[in-house]
């Protein structure tokens, strides 16, 4: 055994001891409290609706055949979810299932006394949730495995929303192709729904059973209920639904997609003359491989219509994390969330080499392009589950060489400076679906640039294990990962994490304890922001599931934090925390905490200088958020926060408020606005180094101030026209007033500096869009987008002063016209197959 792993060894040994040690005073703490359970007997029963083959197809054009619908088997009998858990329904729900050769079709009607007074609210396709409507949902789990489950969403007024359940969470931007039709009726309101096969993933059997579920809302009353009874004091949900049965002889069609795509660009660039135009064009493939693995490949991707990041300054050592707003890396990519190892935004991300360009320039050479995203030229993604749950996914991403170009400002002579050259990204996952929805996952991820000889490999596996009765959950996981750069010796790091929770029932916990070592870097293709940490945490927790008094649910929670540093074993801070949030059946709900670090704060992160830490004494921090009724037209969220700490009488504050008012059912206004202060901050300024093993450590005591200020609008046409406009802009101020050297102590000893560290920032950013979906799974997007970003180092006295500034400095303005063409071949041969 060499030095290394010994050493590795012994510390995995004393950080695995001091886990157990945190555990077993925790867990005698809280284990008498609520762990034997049992209430689901007493609505649960097991629910089955009979499907049956359909001779005569109805027409999908909400009139609702009675000759069709009323052969059916019926199912009815729904039991309310919220907000009076496992009592009747106002209303009565009744559905129908029928089938054929090529989907699904579902008939539904809604009984409602007072049509009138059914809400309506219109919206973009996804957006369901966000309305002010009823809707109906088909949740669908083709495996029967409580763990994938596919739903479809309806309005009525006809507004579709579709989303993908797997084991690590909800699939919100997943889009399927299918049809529906609604009508309002003097005693209810209609749905009617078929869902081709070629939507869903089932296994290649001869008798299908599938796992089903109906859910209704009823917006007015802000009341939920299901055809099967689903308690509302667990999230394992999936394990109470119904089976749908009857489907004989269903087999899986040929599912192939083509979405060709042009597009056509307008852009300037600050410091450019005049316009650049240019057409892009490609396509998206998905391709059926087998009956529930499928091939999704976007061939010459283009993103230029995404929506804008929302820019921010950023005065920590930690990188920002921006959402993923690419359609072709949030859809269809469940399986490659695991272990959390794979960040899509670092595919056509910001080169490697961008802030080296300066150091590579010749005498007298200047910069006059340095592209900041690197050109996805193929990405490709091969995933599915099959029969035995065994779920595979596989990713490859590839980006081309990206160049810098530099000029010689007296020959005028131009060469080109590498950024990135070509890398190649790989996602290979396998995913084992358990009982009592329980799984295990093993999954690596590899980044590969040949010109460079590096090499970024992650392995991880990960498991979630539940119990029959759904008392006692367990979650493990384990990553490694491994750099291979040049001729460097290859590091190696790991982190490991052990959680014990219970899921459902009054009384809950929660138990985990993660380890990451010095050296474990999973962002070549993950996201990590700090590591050489071992985190404890312990959270007990009351929950009212039913309604008392005035309140309809409420959770309240008591968490425990310690968190040291990996290596050495130095203690970072301790943080107790209660906090509570509680609807009421007004509908108003609220969320408060506060919480105290007794021993302060050990910060080794904020000096950037490794071993050195920033020492902040105890302090106190707390918020409170407020929303209201989302039923009224006008609505609003707010918060306010604090920190502080009372030795030094410093302290951070916070505001937000959210205001929306809904005009009319097609035409909504809604603004959020932020506020922060940090009074008397301290922070990094730079670092110096007189000797090489000799750092001086500059800070400042600052003043920060940030405003962020957003209006978003929406107007809707017609279910499948609308107009949206998104305009934000954030401005941050920062002020120093004394400079200080850092101690090897944490301490500040003062210091005269003499240089302007002054800040001024500016965002702007606008995005307008025209959206049009001519027909099933086709659009046309016409967008119009203008950002702009502004550095400084002499503050603007306030928000509006900063805002006139921005305005009138260079931006970046593009206009675009995308139009992509959805081609299925079950619906060509269904269409042929009539004629």
């Amino acid at each position: 055994m060499n030095a290394l792993t010994m050493q590795t060894t012994s510390g995995i040994k004393y950080a695995f001891l001091e886990k157990m040690r945190f555990w077993l005073i925790l867990w005698a703490f809280i284990y008498p409290a609520d762990h034997c359970e049992a209430q689901d007997s007493l609505y649960f029963s097991p629910k089955s609706i009979q499907t049956a083959y359909l001779q005569e197809l109805p027409e999908i054009d909400g009139m609702a055949d009675p000759g069709v619908w009323t052969m059916l088997p019926l199912a009815s009998d729904f039991i309310q979810y919220a907000p009076y858990n496992g009592t009747r329904p106002s209303f009565s729900t009744e559905i129908r299932f029928g089938y054929t050769k090529s989907g699904l079709y579902v008939g539904a009607f809604m009984h409602d006394p007072a049509p009138d007074s059914i809400l309506t609210e219109l919206g973009m396709r996804d957006q369901v949730d966000e309305l002010n409507t009823d809707y109906l949902s088909i949740d669908i789990l083709p495996y029967n495995d409580g763990l994938t489950m596919f739903e479809f969403k309806i309005t009525p007024t006809g507004i579709q929303s579709d989303k993908k359940y797997t084991s690590t969470g909800r699939e919100s931007s997943w889009d399927a192709v299918w049809q529906s039709a609604t009508a309002i009726s003097d005693s209810g309101w209609l749905a009617e729904i078929f869902i081709p096969y070629s939507a869903l993933r089932f296994p290649k059997t001869e008798v299908q059973t599938w796992g089903i579920n109906m859910w209704r809302r009823l917006a007015r009353r802000k009341e939920m209920s299901t055809w099967s009874w689903v308690p509302n004091n667990t999230h394992e949900i999936f394990r109470y639904y119904g089976t749908l049965v009857g489907l004989d002889g269903v087999k899986p069609p040929l599912r192939l997609s083509l979405a060709p795509y042009v597009g056509g660009y307008l852009e300037k660039r600050p410091g450019e003359e005049g316009w650049d135009s240019f057409i892009r064009g490609g396509m998206d493939l998905k391709y059926g491989i087998s009956q529930a693995f499928t091939l999704d490949m976007e061939l010459v991707p283009d993103f230029g219509q995404v929506q804008s990041d929302d820019i921010i300054l950023n005065l920590s050592p930690f990188e920002i994390r921006y959402e993923e707003r690419r359609q072709f890396f949030t859809e269809g990519t469940e399986l490659f969330d695991k272990c959390d190892i794979f960040y899509s935004r670092r595919v056509g991300a910001l080169p490697k080499g961008y802030d080296n360009v300066n150091d590579s320039l010749r005498p007298y050479e200047k910069v006059t392009k340095n592209p900041d995203l690197t050109q996805v030229i193929n990405a490709t993604k091969i995933s599915g589950r099959n029969r035995n749950g065994l779920g595979i996914g596989v990713f490859n991403g590839m980006t081309t060489n990206t160049w810098a170009n530099a000029q010689d400002t007296l020959s005028g002579a131009s060469r080109r400076i590498s950024t990135q050259p070509f890398t190649n990204y790989n996602v290979l996952v396998l995913d084992q679906n358990l009982k009592n929805q329980s799984y295990i996952t093993l999954i690596n991820t590899n980044y590969w640039t040949p010109d460079w000889k590096y090499n970024g490999n992650v392995t991880g596996t990960e498991t979630k294990l539940l119990n029959k009765n759904n008392s006692l959950a367990f979650k493990g996981l384990l990553n490694v990962s491994q750099i291979y750069a040049r001729e460097d010796e290859p590091a190696f790091g790991y982190t490991s994490r052990l959680n014990i929770y219970k899921p459902g029932g009054k009384w809950r916990y929660d138990l985990s304890s993660q380890i990451l070592d010095n050296k474990y870097y999973p962002n070549d293709m993950g996201y990590l922001d700090r590591n050489n940490e071992v985190r404890n945490v312990g959270i007990i927790s009351y929950n009212i599931t039913y309604p008392v008094w005035k309140i309809l649910n409420s959770r309240t929670a008591f968490e425990a934090k310690y968190y040291t540093r990996y290596k050495p074993y130095d203690m970072m801070y301790i943080d107790v925390e209660i906090n509570n949030s509680t609807t009421f059946r007004n509908f108003w709900e609220y969320y408060a905490e506060i919480a105290y670090r007794p021993s302060g704060k050990y910060d080794y992160y904020e000096p950037r200088v490794d071993g050195w830490y920033f020492y902040l004494p105890p302090s106190w921090d707390g918020g409170l958020e407020v929303s209201t009724d989302s039923r009224k037209k006008l609505a609003a969220a707010g918060e306010i926060g604090f920190f502080y700490h009372p030795e030094n009488k410093r302290g951070e504050y916070w505001l937000n408020l959210q205001p929306r008012y809904r005009i009319s059912d097609r035409l909504t206004l809604g603004l959020s606005s932020e506020y922060s202060n940090k009074d008397k901050d301290y922070g990094w300024v730079k670092t110096h180094y007189d000797e090489p093993q000799n750092p001086i450590i500059y800070f400042g005591q600052r003043d920060v101030l940030a405003l962020e200020n957003v209006l978003e609008t929406r107007y809707i046409f017609t279910t499948d026209i609308s107009l949206n406009l998104r305009a934000r802009h954030y401005w941050s101020r920062v002020e120093y007033s004394t400079f200080y050297i850092l101690q090897k102590n944490g301490k500040l000893l003062p210091v005269d500096y003499n240089q302007n560290e002054d800040i001024d920032f500016n965002a702007f950013n606008l995005d307008l869009q025209f959206l049009w979906f001519f027909a099933p799974g086709s659009q046309m997007s016409l967008v119009w987008k203008n950002n702009i970003i502004t550095l400084g180092d002499t503050p603007s006295e306030n928000y509006f002063g900063a805002f006139d500034q921005t305005l009138d400095a260079p931006q970046t303005n593009s206009l675009s016209l995308r139009v992509l063409y959805y081609l299925d071949y079950a619906y060509i041969k269904r269409a042929f197959s009539k004629k």
